[in-house]
């Protein structure tokens, strides 16, 4: 398909995906490198199996992630846009290496900057070539899935949020967002955006629910790209490169079960919510006070009015670990992920996630 004939396409097009009165359902890909290959093969079933009846109105991710967001995002065009989405997605998954996404640094190169062992170049220019301009201004439309993507500013240590459809919003300001996102400290360089210094958003939010919950996603599918517990490991941790990835497999374990733990907490609330709303009905002006408590900023981030999650399909990741170096692109390797996550969505998700 030529770029000039998805640009007139998607300049003439409308999306479906909110069409219908159908539920407001959210996607949120967490961290994990290669394995986000195990992601491409929930998404590709999803695809094949229920795209005809609506799409995601929210998806948002972190790190390898953010990287596959804007792709999913455009699943919801119009069937050749959509499918040229899913065929890319599936490509950098399944055929690039390592060498297509990091460049190792030269020993003269580490000794001038020492802030990390790889540079990222090979990867900006990939996700250049792939997330093109006209696929950004098609992400900008008003009736497109609103995809956001995470980093960690190291300077203020904020959490940050980006998304197309953010006023100002440039291509090439989100392309550094992503890239920020997906640069994992020390292994990969920094991204320096308005002149902060800035990583992968694993560190602050392997998982980042917060957003979609917010924008008041009905429904959530997490899909974690690592194993339910963190497997043993028999290495003596003699090379450095093998002491990171460990630490980051147990840091970020614990940071993507909190994400969890939190939007489960908040599902609850807002499922106790709307309970008690109920058994008032016939109760207006207490359910008016009860209502005004609910809303009160203190409690916001449990009550908040926007908020209405009532639904998270948990089990949408590998029940076993798939590597102990995720920036390890083996194209063997990643195919057989990304059939271990078609395998996954198809026993977990036995009904359509938007009707």
């Amino acid at each position: 398909m030529s770029r000039r004939g998805i640009s007139d396409r998607v300049s003439r097009s409308r999306a479906t995906n909110r069409a219908g009165g159908r539920k407001c359902t959210a996607l949120v890909i967490s961290g994990g490198g290669a394995k986000g290959a195990f992601a491409t093969g929930v998404i590709r079933h999803i695809f094949e199996t229920y795209r005809g009846t609506g799409w995601f109105s929210i998806i948002g991710g972190c790190s390898t992630g953010a990287l596959i967001t804007p792709l999913a995002g455009l699943l919801a065009a119009p069937p050749e846009i959509a499918e040229e989405a899913m065929e890319q997605l599936i490509a950098q998954y399944s055929m690039v290496t390592t060498a297509d996404i990091l460049e190792k640094k030269s020993v003269i190169e580490f000794v001038k900057r020492q802030e990390c062992l790889n540079k990222s170049a090979p990867l900006r220019k990939r996700v250049q070539e792939v997330f093109r301009p006209e696929c950004f201004e098609w992400l900008k439309r008003a009736d497109m899935p609103y995809c956001y993507v995470v980093y960690t500013n190291y300077q203020s240590g904020a959490l940050e949020v980006v998304s197309p459809k953010d006023p100002g919003m440039t291509r090439e300001r989100f392309i550094d967002a992503m890239i920020a996102s997906a640069s994992v400290p020390v292994l990969m360089e920094p991204t320096i955006i308005e002149g902060q210094v800035c990583y992968d958003g694993g560190v602050r939010d392997l998982l980042p629910f917060a957003r979609a919950i917010d924008l008041g996603a009905e429904t959530i599918l997490p899909i974690m790209l690592d194993a339910p517990k963190v497997s043993a490991s028999q290495s003596r941790f003699r090379r450095l490169d093998k002491v990171l990835f460990r630490t980051l497999a147990i840091m970020l374990d614990e940071t993507g079960e909190n994400d969890l733990q939190m939007a489960n907490r908040i599902n609850l609330a807002i499922r106790a919510k709307k309970e008690i709303l109920q058994t008032l009905a016939g109760r207006p002006r207490c359910r008016k006070k009860i209502q005004a408590i609910f809303d009160k900023g203190e409690y916001a981030e449990l009550f908040g009015s926007e908020k209405r999650l009532v639904r998270i399909v948990e089990g949408l990741r590998p029940d076993e670990a798939l590597t102990d170096n995720p920036l390890r692109f083996d194209p063997q390797l990643m195919r057989s992920w990304i059939t271990l996550g078609e395998q996954k969505a198809r026993s977990v998700l036995t009904v359509s996630p938007f009707v």
